[in-house]
């Protein structure tokens, strides 16, 4: 830090203690929000407070074992935050307790300290594993320093072009003369993908699976999850309540109308599995989770990339999830790490180490990804 930053801290406060946050704090903290992220700044101050109470007080996955935290100057002032949400996992037939960390900021002028006593503060806790999946830089940086590792196969994201001419088209953002170009292409790209989805030698063809979708319910979905739970471990473990209660706060969030969730049967009625996602009728429809047994992923995802191209979508996109990264491959996905990584800390070597080699089943769902979309709403 440089003499006139330091200065400014000791002008501010001196960096005090770290504690709980609790709802007398939203007021406070959704300000630092403002100061910290400045295209937050457009918001009004009643809806910063109304999405931190949302995330991280009103919803069943608070716990006040592993509570958000502040950090407080010498005379009282928050100037720092990290957000925490509880989960449970199901890992060797027992459950262990996740901390899910997102929103670490500090205030400008008291950066240094403050973030390593907060994040080390989170790290610290009673958790048996810490998973971060949209960290910022600099809680990529002080995490790594303390200890967290990048799950590598979990870190990649995916993206399966459904028209491919017109998804390459579509990356071409910048412009006025580029823009053009995509507009003049258009007609020739649609004409192109036409015939890449029906010519079956094409490694874009799409056909109809014959498979059906019915409305996935939180109670069918914690079913498939238990049982899923079989073959992946560490895997999510959720009670009815709280899963319908995320669905829904889904659904109702900044893109509401177009969450869709589907339970996947064959044309036998047999259960492949299911997906939640995002639909988007004229550009890439986003995953939120998909799961079956690894013998039916295959079946599950031409069925999704069926279901996408018939809403007109141009492609669709997730995060992968390891136990079926060879059947994503192998279904003409291109990957890459344009994303965040997803870092995770644990005690135990053995739960870290079977999260780093691919046997793990987290998703979007689990992780900070949902804090981070709910609070956009």
């Amino acid at each position: 830090m440089s003499f006139a930053t330091l200065t400014r801290a000791f002008i501010r406060g001196r960096v005090g203690q770290i504690r709980p946050a609790t709802l007398d704090d939203i007021p406070q903290v959704a300000a630092l929000r403002s100061r910290v992220f400045s295209w937050r700044q457009k918001d009004s101050a009643a809806a910063r407070e109304t999405a931190l109470q949302r995330v991280f007080f009103g919803n069943p996955f608070h716990d006040e074992t592993l509570p958000s935290l502040v950090c407080e100057n010498d005379r009282g002032g928050i100037v720092g935050f990290i957000g925490v949400s509880g989960r449970s996992l199901r890992w060797q037939g027992r459950e262990v307790r996740a901390a899910v960390p997102t929103g670490f900021m500090v205030d400008p002028d008291s950066r240094g300290m403050a973030g390593v006593r907060l994040l080390r503060r989170l790290l610290d806790g009673p958790q048996d594993i810490t998973f971060a999946d949209s960290p910022n830089q600099t809680a990529r940086r002080l995490m790594e320093h303390l200890g967290g590792v990048t799950a590598p196969n979990d870190s990649l994201f995916w993206v399966r072009p459904l028209r491919p001419v017109r998804y390459m088209v579509g990356q071409v953002r910048n412009g006025g003369l580029l823009f053009s170009a995509r507009l003049l292409a258009r007609p020739v790209a649609s004409a192109v993908d036409a015939l890449a989805t029906r010519y079956a030698q094409s490694p874009f063809y799409l056909k109809d699976p014959g498979s059906r979708e019915e409305p996935l319910t939180a109670a069918e979905l914690v079913r498939c999850l238990t049982e899923l739970g079989s073959a992946c471990s560490p895997s999510p473990s959720y009670a009815e309540a709280a899963l319908r209660w995320l669905l829904a706060s889904l659904a109702r969030g900044p893109r509401a109308g177009a969450l869709r969730q589907a339970l996947v049967r064959s044309s036998t009625g047999e259960v492949i599995g299911w997906y939640i996602r995002f639909i988007n009728r004229h550009g890439t429809s986003d995953v939120v989770q998909m799961g079956a047994r690894k013998e039916r992923y295959g079946d599950l995802l031409d069925h999704v990339f069926w279901a996408a191209w018939q809403e007109g979508a141009v492609a669709v996109s997730g995060r992968v999830q390891p136990p079926f990264l060879e059947t994503l491959g192998q279904k003409g996905c291109v990957f890459s790490t344009n994303g965040p990584p997803v870092l995770i800390h644990s005690r135990h070597a053995e739960l870290l180490r079977d999260v780093q080699q691919g046997r793990a089943f987290l998703s979007r769902l689990e992780g900070e990804w949902w804090m981070i979309h709910l609070s956009e709403g």
